[in-house]
């Protein structure tokens, strides 16, 4: 388990999941910026064949705000990436950036308390879904 993200398995098909996803993190004031397909990036740019593989970038406006405005630069590390996959199983992976571990490299305590609400939102977003269940390291 990667110390920057937190995992989840979620006990529903690829596109349900998006969906899922996307109305929890906006029932917590996120939106979602943009949406990578990756699969069909591999497929197109390299010939290569992958599993389902969606990186989405999302944003709780005023948070972003507030850490841009005290840390100009800390633009290079937003949104907050929400990956979601395919597994082997019959559920579907879920993997979201700790707000907490990667904004902790600017060195800026002003930043702190913007990570923590930021991760606060993130994890509650994330506890709203019946049919996620955290993956313990």
């Amino acid at each position: 388990m990667a110390p920057y993200t937190h995992q989840y398995r979620v006990d529903a098909p690829f596109d349900e999941t998006i969906e899922i996803v996307t109305d929890a993190l906006a029932e917590e004031g996120f939106g979602v910026l943009s949406d990578i397909d990756m699969q069909a990036a591999f497929e197109e740019k390299l010939d290569k064949e992958h599993v389902r593989y969606r990186i989405l970038g999302a944003c709780n406006p005023p948070l972003a705000y507030d850490a841009i405005d005290v840390e100009f630069e800390i633009g290079a590390l937003l949104p907050c990436n929400v990956v979601v996959y395919e597994t082997d199983g019959e559920e579907t992976g879920v993997s979201v950036v700790d707000p907490t571990a990667v904004l902790a490299i600017t060195e800026n305590e002003a930043v702190e308390p913007i990570a923590e609400e930021v991760s606060s939102l993130v994890e509650a977003a994330f506890a709203s879904i019946p049919n996620a269940e955290p993956v313990s390291a």
